[in-house]
């Protein structure tokens, strides 16, 4: 179920643009070489997570990577591969054994996305600036959806 539901929500941000917090436009890595920012992390309690940094189109690993056993798994059972749209930023959240956020943004959408395992729905956030979403939008959405995990 947790699988479905994470997998779920990453694939409604993809669809809907992408998000995160934590992560910045400066990292740089070829399709073999994960994203800096956390894309490799896990297993961190309440910290929110970088996937897709809304630089170039690339593929991330989240906990090791397709089909990776977490050692310290916090919600996230299992690892696997994302990949990250150009302009795209998308981050998540391991807040709890129970509780699970995802965020989203596009630099060239105006609108950031929220899901969290309360529920597991994905809706609008907040509206961006004309220009387009940037890391701290989606940081915020992050923070949020944890907040709503918690509930």
């Amino acid at each position: 179920m947790k699988k479905i539901l994470v997998i779920g929500l990453i694939s409604s941000f993809f669809s809907a643009g992408a998000f995160a917090a934590a992560c910045t436009a400066t990292a740089t890595t070829s399709s073999s070489t994960p994203i800096a920012a956390g894309a490799t992390t896990g297993g961190t309690a309440a910290t929110e997570q970088c996937v897709c940094d809304g630089g170039t189109a690339v593929k991330s690993t989240v906990n090791g990577g397709k089909g990776t056993t977490a050692t310290a798994p916090i919600f996230l059972q299992t690892g696997f591969d994302v990949q990250c749209s150009a302009n795209t930023i998308v981050s998540y959240n391991e807040v709890s054994s129970t509780g699970f956020a995802v965020s989203s943004g596009s630099k060239k959408g105006n609108q950031s996305f929220k899901g969290s395992s309360a529920g597991g729905g994905v809706a609008k956030h907040l509206d961006c600036a004309a220009s387009g979403c940037v890391a701290t939008d989606v940081t915020a959405a992050n923070v949020q959806a944890a907040t709503d995990s918690s509930s």
